[in-house]
């Protein structure tokens, strides 16, 4: 017979809500205290509450490893006080002695992956001030003042402040000193100056979330494949071939323009695959991809050769020091030439197997589906060598591929799974993100309940929309993924402080700046990833005259509060593979707002490349015409000076602008009022004729004065 939860509240001496919370927290989804408990579920409850006996019995162990651990101890107090409520009952029920004895062992196990430690590790920093050899070495990390640099040379700062004043510079104790200014005042003290980098430790090392692997629980994985390459080389089809699916026909232009992950299962063992955008816009993607993988295959196309983003693919799986595997598409095309390309890459590195290096060349058609057993059979022989291995045993952590907001699931996050296995319930964080996860989509769109290494993953159960590239964690418990978050948080919000803090040189720059005109721009795209790249790629296009400022960048469809903001702000809406919602297209229809869709990422940036062009302020040219000689100044009454000359080179136009120059230098700019051959007006003349001239607003001609015509043009501007 099943016992209510609120029997069982009563039994323990705890509040109905309270105690719902702890059943939630053991993993007991009930929702009311009327609900009834099975016998399993008796047990896990009874199985807690001994434990939690064990652990106020053992209190004096969690308050050694509270200090251990830099643990507020007021915390470590509630978690006790809190204990000893929740167990008051239990203590006194004498017929679970035995019980507890039995699971003594088992419940000390436990302590380590119950108690909620939360550790802030910081990188090692080495002495401000070493001396070598009788020399005195001052590191700097980051900027440093007057005062502090002072400090460290052991000189008085008012001494320094003095020494640069007599040299033109006015600077107080607080002022920050450059690189430089320091190397140059060290010298005069006879000691040195260098310049340490601040080492950022990596997210699972800062939170001491890490687990070192036994040697016996480690067991082969899956390899993780970067298809990489020049845009329209045929990667997707390549894939597509391999995975008997139809990738590339849903890609608009033919181009991918996000990260997805498949893994395939063959006779010898499982391959997944990681495409990657072959676009030059999303070098940033790419760069990702080649973060995470084990092997990079390099997609060269057999008839256009070596490209610029193959070599910029190539310097990518090189800087992950991965080996890379070349496979050389579409041989079935007649123009087809494989060994161009072995030469091609040789200048690059890349030396065949069968030329005497170490690259293994495969020759293969996506559309012809030729050879590629061959090349997932070479795939698997290298993976072979490499010795992959991970341990699925441990809580799982991964890298965020992708990631979006659904607006009926909410955010999504497409995932790689490196280590441990992920369930479903478990706590997970990743950056400023964290969540339970709620579901988990394979990549043939199947939901599954575990998810284990090297498997590409869709979680849904984020709070948030995590940021492509971030690594995620499983969690103990939602307490230490909460205070993770908020110490990510609190690290981001002292960094932009950090960045708006500005020196007299940044604020110089500012205000030379300030004429810079600026096209105002709102940007939405389909994913997190797609986001980054566009953005990335309209910033690129700022000059020094005219700049892409981006208003607002996110995932999802443009909404009314877009239109609001750029209709506020003067800006142009920018939607990549998304479209405006109905009253955002009647919001920007009556207030005049432009938005701009595309599916294809370099038309938005031909456009945003034209629009920048047409701001650009004119550039005038000036045209060399012809030269004449004055040879005689003739005085006509009521006109002025009519000067008699000759042409001495080009032509010269009436309507041409003309200069005078006199010993060489300009004495006069202007125009000509009269242009005449003999008595008659003329429209131009050329070298070798004679013809009078009268000059507008200007009558100090003399003989021997040369004027020059010339034309100002308009030069076509470029952003290049």
């Amino acid at each position: 017979m099943k016992i209510r939860v609120h029997e069982l509240a009563k039994m323990y001496g705890i509040a109905n809500k309270e105690f719902l919370d702890i059943l939630n927290n053991i993993g007991i989804e009930v929702h009311s205290n009327l609900a009834g408990l099975t016998k399993e579920q008796e047990d896990i409850v009874s199985d807690h509450f001994a434990h939690i006996d064990d652990v106020v019995s053992n209190s004096a162990y969690i308050e050694e490893e509270t200090m251990k651990n830099n643990i507020d101890l007021q915390e470590a107090d509630d978690f006790l006080v809190d204990d000893h409520s929740t167990s008051k009952k239990k203590k006194n029920n004498n017929k679970n002695k035995t019980e507890n004895s039995n699971t003594d062992s088992k419940s000390k196990k436990k302590k380590k992956g119950r108690r909620a430690d939360f550790v802030v590790k910081k990188a090692e920093q080495g002495p401000e001030i070493i001396e070598e050899d009788g020399m005195k070495i001052i590191k700097i990390r980051g900027e440093i003042t007057l005062g502090e640099f002072a400090d460290r040379l052991g000189v008085g700062s008012s001494e320094i402040i003095k020494k640069l004043f007599l040299k033109g510079q006015m600077l107080t104790i607080n002022s920050p000193i450059s690189f430089e200014l320091a190397e140059e005042l060290a010298m005069e003290y006879d000691a040195l100056v260098e310049m340490e980098e601040e080492v950022e430790l990596d997210f699972g090392d800062k939170f001491d979330l890490e687990i070192v692997d036994k040697s016996e629980d480690l067991i082969e994985r899956a390899p993780v494949i970067t298809i990489m390459g020049h845009v329209d080389h045929g990667k997707t089809s390549l894939l597509d071939a391999i995975r008997t699916t139809t990738v590339a026909s849903g890609e608009a232009g033919g181009i991918t323009q996000k990260i997805g992950a498949y893994q395939i299962t063959k006779p010898t063992g499982k391959i997944t695959f990681v495409d990657t955008p072959g676009h030059e816009a999303f070098t940033d993607m790419r760069a990702r991809g080649a973060q995470v993988t084990d092997i990079a295959i390099l997609v060269v196309a057999a008839d256009d050769g070596v490209m610029p983003q193959t070599i910029e693919a190539l310097s990518h799986a090189k800087a992950a020091h991965v080996p890379i595997i070349v496979a050389i598409n579409k041989i079935d095309k007649p123009e087809a030439n494989a060994m161009r390309v072995k030469q091609e890459l040789m200048e690059h590195g890349l030396v065949s197997v069968e030329w005497g290096g170490d690259t293994e060349f495969v020759e293969v058609s996506a559309k012809a589906k030729l050879n590629l057993d061959t090349l997932l059979d070479t795939i698997l022989i290298t993976a072979e060598i490499l010795e992959l291995k991970a341990n699925p045993k441990k809580r799982a952590k991964g890298i965020v591929l992708e990631s979006r907001l659904d607006p009926k699931v909410g955010p999504i996050a497409d995932v790689l799974i490196q280590e441990g296995t992920l369930k479903i319930g478990e706590v997970i964080v990743a950056g400023e993100c964290m969540g339970k996860v709620r579901a988990l989509v394979n990549d043939l769109g199947q939901k599954v309940q575990t998810a284990t290494v090297s498997q590409p993953i869709e979680i849904i159960g984020f709070n948030e929309v995590p940021s492509a590239g971030d690594t995620f964690y499983v969690i103990q418990n939602e307490q230490h993924a909460k205070r993770i978050v908020e110490e990510m948080t609190k690290e981001r919000k002292i960094s932009e402080v950090t960045r708006k803090t500005i020196s007299l040189e940044s604020l110089s720059q500012q205000m030379d700046s300030a004429n810079i005109k600026e096209l105002n721009l709102i940007l939405r795209a389909d994913s997190r990833g797609s986001v980054e790249a566009l953005r990335d790629s309209l910033l690129k296009l700022s000059t020094d005259e005219v700049a892409v400022n981006i208003m607002q960048a996110a995932s999802g469809a443009i909404t009314e509060s877009d239109v609001k903001l750029a209709e506020a702000s003067n800006a142009i809406i920018i939607g990549f593979n998304v479209r405006p919602t109905t009253n955002a297209l009647k919001e920007a229809d009556s207030n005049g707002v432009e938005i701009r869709t595309s599916n294809i990422i370099y038309h938005i940036i031909e456009d945003i490349e034209k629009a920048l062009t047409g701001m650009l302020d004119p550039e005038f040219r000036e045209n060399y015409s012809g030269r004449i000689e004055i040879k005689k100044v003739f005085k006509v009454s009521k006109v002025g000076n009519i000067a008699g000359c000759v042409v001495v080179d080009g032509k010269v136009r009436k309507d041409s602008n003309i200069r005078i120059l006199r010993n060489g230098v300009v004495v006069y700019e202007g125009k000509l009022s009269t242009l005449k051959r003999y008595k008659d007006d003329a429209k131009e003349v050329v070298a070798g004729q004679e013809c009078g001239l009268g000059i507008e607003n200007f009558n100090d001609i003399k003989e021997g004065d040369i004027v020059e015509a010339f034309d100002i043009i308009e030069v076509k501007r470029t952003l290049k």
